[in-house]
């Protein structure tokens, strides 16, 4: 059951939301949030750098990739990399592209019956400015993947095609998904000069968190997982624990 609140003005103070992450619930208790409807203009000037909102966009975006991680079901952590000879290393926006329509030709030629290769993705760069990839794939089918020499887990139509890759068997979707965003670094943003630098990549279609229910929550003598000037957050494995604590 949702709840919800009209009210006149762009926030609405002490609001607390539930949502399902999976099969985890996580409980944030806002200052203020936000109605929808309304729009805020943050865009900056190309070039100009805002410390403070640079953070809030690298906040908000390891956010969305424990969501994506927690909501769907993934079944390899992944290391893609480029080799000299195949492919240009220093040339991230190609590959990207690239990669995206190998995977797209992958999906329409080779899985026919399969469900389609999901896949989230994080660039990083070397000290050298060669570029490669970490993040979470699924759906690959196990009769298309071999040991390679180093004894890692690969996927050859990937390697054939790029460069050394290798994959690693999921023990704790929580876990890795909170692993990958450390990733996500601040000197990538800048790089770019603008807030909305492309941080992270994903399939299509990926389910995001569903959100149960939306009240008040008393805080007092509450222990939240993490907090700061804006919210306070706080995960539980029961639903019906964190449903009861919103009025």
């Amino acid at each position: 059951m949702i709840i919800l609140f009209y009210r006149c003005g762009l926030y609405v103070p002490d609001v607390s939301t539930v949502k399902k992450y999976g099969n985890k619930y996580k409980l944030t208790y806002h200052n203020q949030k936000r109605q929808k409807g309304f729009e805020i203009d943050t865009n900056l000037n190309r070039g100009e750098i805002n410390s403070e909102k640079l953070d809030c966009s690298i906040s908000r975006t390891k956010a969305k990739i424990v969501e994506y991680g927690l909501c769907n079901n993934w079944d390899y952590f992944v290391t893609l990399t480029l080799s000299e000879g195949k492919y240009d290393r220093y040339n991230l926006k190609g590959y990207i592209k690239d990669l995206g329509k190998f995977l797209n030709n992958y999906n329409n030629r080779q899985l026919h019956d399969l469900p389609n290769i999901r896949y989230l993705f994080i660039p990083e760069q070397h000290k050298d400015g060669a570029w490669h990839i970490h993040g979470l794939i699924s759906n690959l089918p196990e009769s298309h993947l071999c040991l390679n020499s180093n004894g890692y887990m690969d996927w050859k139509p990937y390697s054939d095609k790029f460069g050394y890759m290798s994959l690693s068997k999921i023990k704790s979707n929580e876990g890795v998904s909170r692993y990958i965003t450390k990733y996500i670094r601040k000197d990538l943003s800048v790089r770019d000069k603008e807030l909305n630098a492309k941080l992270y990549y994903c399939s299509k279609g990926l389910k995001t968190a569903e959100l149960l229910k939306e009240g008040y929550c008393s805080i007092q003598d509450f222990i939240f997982d993490y907090q700061n000037e804006h919210v306070k957050i706080k995960w539980f494995d029961d639903m019906e624990t964190a449903l009861n604590l919103i009025k």
